[in-house]
């Protein structure tokens, strides 16, 4: 091959590489030198292939203009980002190691599907998180899989901006609302240091995962107090085995914890501030009405409606069973320090306990505050029976009034 077919084939070649990674950082360029000493048989070979590069080039970017530096290959990381970036990571989930999360804003009545990702896999959240408007019931964002690992880089924010469906109503009416994070079927997996703001509802649905860590949450749905938030409980925990919750810290106007389900769940070290408390249950009238193994220990309740709560369904069948409450602080509760009833209906109590879901061996340790003046310290109503082996230690709430309704306290608790 002469000089001039090589050189020509060369800079064809390399062109056509160019062209294959244009997306880098950093242009493809030969050095001046070769350019100015090549020959009209090299032009003539650069111009064709600079000619398929181009057509190459705009077709590449007009079907991934918004995904960046997405490797398809087994083991691979890749980064998705933009409008377009959910649809791309829910698309590219199976062949992706580490999945980026860059700046996602995901399109109304979407949800960001991370659901049945390949054993292993890293998700970490960067940027801002967005999300399009629409009147549906999500979830935002839904996770599945074994032994994943889901995180949040420094400054992410995973932004609900729930203001758009706030109506004072939450999931009991007005607009559909959508909830936001979906961990269902985790197992072996661990959620850790992400930053979630005002949800439209619910927060975390926890349900059918076993051996889940949620570590170092935070959730700021503050804006809510002024703004009509509703239902933004904070973790629900339903059909589970094996849940940790740590570190949490909570601003919210619902329960920031409700444990409607599963054995061995444990939250520990949480602020929780505005919301509804520390909750069991509603336990009932779900197709599994079992808690059992449950600890909620050191953690601070501020500025809520409740501090301790357990609730159950008035004629469900169901058990609470081995629950413990350990050193937790009340401050400012605004009308139960601990309130334990068997009468809820229709999320609402009735006043008549029944005695389908019976509350046994209920520990409380070193529970300790404060409510307002015109709320009750304990309130206890319980079923016939239905209520027993009940051990309270340096349980002392104050400042607020004693309760003249308690029913059936079992020995071992005082009202």
């Amino acid at each position: 091959m002469s000089s001039r077919s090589k050189n020509a084939s060369l800079f064809t070649l390399f062109l056509g590489f160019c062209a294959i990674v244009q997306a880098a950082p950093a242009p493809c360029s030969l050095p001046v030198q070769a350019v100015s000493t090549a020959d009209s048989a090299v032009h003539h070979a650069a111009s064709s292939a600079a000619s398929t590069a181009s057509s190459y080039t705009k077709s590449s970017t007009a079907t991934s203009a918004k995904i960046t530096s997405v490797a398809r290959t087994s083991g691979s990381s890749c980064t998705f980002s933009g409008s377009d970036g959910a649809a791309s990571a829910s698309a590219s989930k199976k062949s992706c190691a580490t999945i980026v999360l860059s700046d996602v804003a995901v399109p109304s009545g979407t949800t960001l599907d991370l659901t049945g990702l390949r054993d292993g896999t890293e998700v970490i959240f960067e940027g801002t998180t967005t999300f399009g408007y629409d009147e549906w019931h999500g979830p935002l964002i839904s996770v599945s899989g074994t032994d994943i690992t889901v995180s949040g880089a420094e400054g992410h924010l995973i932004n609900g901006d729930g203001s758009r469906w706030w109506d004072g109503k939450g999931s009991n009416g007005g607009k559909t609302k959508p909830k936001f994070f979906y961990a269902h079927g985790l197992t072996s997996s661990t959620i850790k240091g992400l930053s979630l703001k005002n949800s439209p509802v619910q927060v975390f649905s926890i349900d059918g995962s076993t051996d889940l860590t949620l570590d170092s949450i935070t959730i700021d749905n503050s804006d809510g107090d002024s703004k009509g938030g509703h239902n933004t409980d904070a973790f629900d925990v339903g059909e589970s085995t094996g849940i940790l919750i740590s570190g949490a810290t909570v601003y919210n106007q619902d329960d920031c914890l409700a444990v409607n389900s599963g054995t061995n769940i444990t939250f520990t070290g949480g602020y929780c501030s505005g919301g509804h408390g520390l909750s069991i249950g509603s336990v009932g009238g779900r197709d599994d009405n079992t808690v059992s193994d449950v600890t909620i220990s050191s953690s601070k309740i501020v500025n809520s409606a409740n501090g301790v709560r357990i609730k159950t369904i008035s004629g469900a069948t169901g058990t609470v069973k081995g629950v413990t409450y350990q050193d937790i602080t009340l401050s400012n509760i605004t009308d139960y320090g601990i309130v334990i009833e068997q009468d809820y209906k229709n999320g609402s109590p009735t006043g008549k306990p029944t005695t389908g879901v019976p509350i046994t061996d209920l520990k409380l340790d070193g529970v300790s505050g404060s409510v307002a003046s015109d709320a009750s310290n304990i309130y206890i109503l319980c079923g016939s029976g239905s209520c027993s082996d009940w051990t309270w230690t340096d349980v002392s709430v104050s400042g607020g009034k004693t309760s003249t309704k308690c029913e059936h306290i079992p020995s071992g608790a005082s009202c």
